[in-house]
């Protein structure tokens, strides 16, 4: 009996982030493995274009994003009908805080609930207030499984939730060709590169680019290549503008074939506040790129550390992160060496070893409901 497994993510259309590239990867993968799937996202019923690819055996349900109470009460009753209708066999939600509706909808089908977490748990005392903490606690309690991205995060939830959390990372494509983080280009220049969502709350681009302006004078032979969409792009434009290093710093919207930007890069950055388990740097270190980040940077911290990079100390600090990136920028041949060292690292996370840790409790959980 093939097992229908539905995914959730709020929004598809045209979104190019972390966490839709990581439900698309394990849409297609489950539907490659002989499962059926669904994809539930709020975007509205024409908005039919999703950044990555999806197979074309996977059904895409775009349920809108009404606001109001009947919406919502309707949209409750519509996702619920549609999950007893296909006789959903697990209902995964990537982050699931976002709208409590599709709780109750799977709740009122009686489909078992994986929440899919995309962060790392420090986010609930970043960026929620105490109740909002304790509702989305609360609210996690309602699952049958949630999923954290790092072994090390589930002692951060609160001991009520322990026996349901399993701890899956993402899945990293292991690189074709690596950079090589120790030679110039072929003009002679170095790239710095930084592959993220522009947001000023979490990604904080902002940072890295007037850390960046603080070393570039001393190093003539670098350039920041900034790639990503976002809603602080005219307020990052204005900044480069204002700091005068339009002729060092670029911003690039986000592209498909992201791959090739690494391999023709020197050295990696994220400068985030809080991470979950972030693709772009993964994918980076996959290349053979070294990373910079803050040592305080949940996820972050924990891909850099033991050789694959350089830690600036602290979360937020602009002299430290420019201290380290200038360090990190002068000794070529330790950019080498931590290159090979987290292009080793990634393969631990080889995608076919992740996918079989989803299918794996997928199939258990199957089991269970059959007894």
């Amino acid at each position: 009996m093939k097992l229908h497994i539905f995914l959730y993510f709020f929004r598809l259309h045209k979104s190019p982030g972390g966490a839709e590239r990581m439900l698309c990867t394990l849409a297609n993968a489950l539907v490659a493995r002989g499962m059926l799937v669904h994809i539930v996202s709020l975007d509205a019923s024409d908005d039919d274009t999703c950044f990555y690819p999806l197979s074309s055996h996977i059904r895409w349900h775009r349920l809108g994003t009404g606001k109001t109470f009947l919406q919502k009460i309707q949209r409750i009753i519509r996702l619920a009908s549609l999950l007893k209708r296909e006789k959903a066999s697990a209902f995964i939600g990537f982050v699931m805080s976002g709208d409590k509706t599709i709780y109750a909808a799977a709740k009122l089908a009686q489909v078992p609930i994986i929440a899919a977490e995309r962060n790392g748990p420090s986010i609930y005392w970043l960026r929620y207030s105490a109740f909002q903490r304790a509702m989305s606690f609360l609210l996690l309690h309602l699952t049958r499984h949630i999923t954290v991205q790092l072994s090390g995060y589930a002692s951060r939830y609160p001991k009520s939730l322990h026996e349901r959390i399993i701890a899956i990372p993402n899945p990293v494509l292991q690189a074709e060709a690596l950079a090589q983080p120790g030679r110039s280009g072929p003009d002679g220049k170095y790239t710095l590169l930084a592959v993220s969502r522009l947001d000023g709350i979490q990604k904080r681009l902002d940072i890295l680019i007037k850390a960046f302006a603080r070393v570039s004078s001393a190093h003539p032979d670098w350039r920041l290549r900034i790639v990503g969409d976002g809603p602080e792009k005219k307020k990052l434009d204005l900044l480069i503008r204002e700091l005068g290093v339009t002729e060092s710093v670029t911003l690039e919207p986000a592209v498909s074939d992201i791959f090739s930007v690494y391999q023709e890069s020197h050295l990696f950055v994220l400068p985030s506040l809080w991470e979950g388990f972030p693709n772009a740097l993964a994918e980076a270190m996959a290349h053979g790129l070294p990373a910079v980040g803050f040592s305080d940077a949940e996820g972050v911290s924990h891909l850099i550390s033991h050789g694959a990079g350089w830690l600036a100390p602290g979360s937020d600090d602009i002299g430290s992160l420019a201290d380290t990136l200038s360090h990190a920028m002068s000794d070529h041949i330790g950019r080498a060496e931590n290159g090979a060292i987290a292009a080793k690292r990634m393969s631990d996370f080889n995608s076919s070893n992740i996918i079989d840790q989803w299918v794996m409790m997928l199939d258990k959980l199957s089991q269970d409901q059959r007894k």
